[in-house]
């Protein structure tokens, strides 16, 4: 009996120490799937697996249970209630889930669903949710559980949302989104429409906040041709939008409403000159917008916009709004840089008022911006292609000198285009803001920062190391001799190989899903007690022939931001507009309705 007793002591010490360290239970199983496998089969190895991947999924039910799924197509819905476990494309494979004209069946129905907490989903294009229209709604992904990653998703032509996060602290990650809110694409704008990538409205009755998405976070993904908004937070706190690349949706492409707390940082944002789907508004499209609309929400504040590039889209700092007396609360937006399109904030009327909000360091290099009044503003440090007239002793004059290299059409516009050159007079030219520690491309701002999302470096080649010719040894001074002698051809010394010039080893590039360590952990957040404590990817190690992490390798992964490896030549003088003149034409005051859809 005393040896019994230990043995269980042993096993239960082992599996605290497993649940303290994240590693995976020893307990946990590995389950494959496959369109030529069978449903009667145990699933439990590549040889056998088994045919849906709902059946799969029946099988995972501990923390740490991986389901690993072949290439193929699977005509079916998905949905994770457990929480814990992995749903995960098998490695060099590329499974697709698809609605196939018909899923998911019923109003507001959703392909591929996540309601647990915990749980990670890599590697699967998703597809055709209710893509004939039959019923309302039809989402691609929904995620309503907590603590769940979403990453290297293809996720296309969905009636309504590609992508809606609805739990808290969620990520979504390294995912393409296209052709989503299908709905609006036969008439555009004649009902609601959706978006392609969204947080907001958290209804659960464990939401962190009643009624809103806490803690979201997209990072590193591409939303374009969505017939919505591209990628949004609304009804929403903290949440993250960082290192994106959104262009070409329908109507505003990265947009923020009725949000508190939030970070929009180092996205590029742009209306390209050759998009594959009409603009909403042909003559003034919109990169990043902040407005309300709903007055039974939190109003917006505390947001944070800074390192955005924008192309050829203004720029509404709630510019309208449809909630009387919101506006520019306590928001910060810097070192942004927008080309070909304007910066609008709103009249401080009766229906918009700011408060205690900065616009400091940004480049605005477009030919018309709007700026009423200054009430609640600090401007400082910007600027202005044209020159709001309110603003004439905010401004830092002259031509920024951007680098504009590469072109503008849909998906070839990089962030190299914005680069300053040098000579700029942007150089230097800022205010230190705290919160703007780094820049775009994530490089150090200096004690007197650039203006724009770019910090200007010279990138110094250090100089090589010297070859080591050696010095020739003396060998020995020849002696006259009396009489000449023919003295032998002397034997050429080889040239000495510069051994001690070191070898630049590349530094390598992470390719496991990042971790994200910004998002804010509350200890509070209501997850119910049975849930199973988050894990680390878990590795199978009990199945034979197994490589435990998947990696979807046909899923192009988004980079949105790239490194800057060196300093922009200037090949022909950029064309911008010189020394800005403050225009003393009336001020346009954008009034815009846009009404959400659901």
């Amino acid at each position: 009996m005393n040896i019994t007793k230990k043995k269980n002591n042993r096993l239960l010490l082992t599996v605290c120490i497993q649940g303290l360290l994240g590693l995976q239970p020893l307990y946990a199983a590995t389950y494959y799937v496959s369109p030529a496998g069978s449903d009667s089969n145990a699933g439990t190895s590549l040889t056998a697996p088994v045919k849906t991947i709902s059946n799969g999924l029946a099988k995972a039910k501990a923390t740490g249970d991986i389901v690993y799924v072949m290439t193929g197509t699977y005509v079916e819905t998905v949905s994770i209630g457990q929480s814990g476990i992995t749903l995960a494309a098998y490695q060099n494979n590329t499974p697709v889930i698809d609605g196939g004209g018909s899923l998911p069946r019923g109003d507001w129905g959703v392909l591929l669903s996540v309601d647990g907490n915990n749980n990670t989903v890599s590697g699967f294009e998703v597809k055709n949710s209710n893509s004939s229209g039959a019923y309302l709604g039809g989402y691609g992904i929904n995620v309503t559980g907590n603590h769940n990653t979403i990453s290297k998703m293809n996720v296309h032509h969905s009636w309504e949302q590609g992508v809606i996060i609805n739990g808290d602290y969620n990520i979504v990650e390294d995912s393409s989104v296209w052709q989503n809110a299908r709905q609006n694409s036969a008439s555009p704008g004649t009902s609601g429409w959706g978006t392609g990538m969204s947080a907001a409205r958290n209804v659960s009755a464990n939401a962190l906040k009643p009624g809103i998405a806490s803690y979201a976070t997209f990072r590193r993904n591409k939303v374009y041709n969505n017939w919505g908004e591209g990628l949004s937070c609304f009804e929403a706190d903290h949440c993250t939008m960082e290192d994106n690349i959104v262009y070409d949706n329908w109507t505003i492409n990265l947009y923020i409403s009725d949000t508190t707390n939030s970070l929009i940082q180092r996205n590029l944002v742009y209306v390209s000159s050759s998009p594959a789907i009409p603009t909403r508004r042909n003559t003034a499209p919109s990169t990043i917008t902040l407005a309300d609309e709903l007055a039974n929400k939190p109003r917006s504040a505390n947001n944070t916009i800074i390192n955005n590039l924008t192309y050829n889209g203004d720029v509404d700092a709630f510019s309208w709004t449809q909630v009387n007396n919101s506006g520019l609360n306590n928001v910060l937006i810097a070192n942004n840089t927008i080309v070909g399109a304007g910066l609008f904030t709103g009249d401080s009327s009766s229906s918009i008022t700011n408060v205690n909000s900065q616009i400091r360091n940004n480049i605005i290099l477009g030919a018309d911006s709007g700026v009423p009044s200054k009430n609640g503003i600090t401007f400082s440090n910007n600027n202005w292609a044209v020159l709001p007239p309110v603003l004439a002793s905010t401004n830092i004059a002259g031509d920024p000198r951007i680098a504009k290299t590469g072109a503008t059409t849909a998906g070839a516009l990089t962030p190299d285009y914005f680069k300053l050159l040098a000579g700029s007079p942007m150089i230097g030219a800022g205010i230190p803001v705290a919160a703007v520690t780094t820049d775009f491309f994530k490089t150090a701002r200096k004690a007197t920062p650039d203006i724009g999302a770019y910090e200007f470096t010279t990138t110094v080649t250090p100089a090589p190391a010297p070859v080591a010719t050696s010095t020739p040894v003396a060998t020995s001074t020849p002696v006259a001799t009396p009489t000449p002698m023919e003295t032998p051809t002397p034997v050429a010394t080889p040239t000495p190989v510069a051994t001690s010039t070191p070898v630049v080893t590349p530094t390598p590039v992470a390719t496991s899903t990042p971790v994200a360590t910004s998002t804010p952990v509350e200890t509070s957040t209501p997850v119910a007690t049975s849930t199973p404590v988050e894990t680390s990817t878990p590795v199978a190690t009990s199945t034979p022939v197994v490589t435990p992490t998947p990696v979807a390798t046909s899923t192009p992964v988004v980079t949105p931001t790239p490194v800057a490896t060196s300093t922009p030549v200037e090949t022909s003088t950029p064309v911008a507009t010189s020394t800005p003149v403050a225009t003393s034409t009336p001020v346009k005051t954008k009034k815009r309705k846009h009404y959400r859809r659901w």
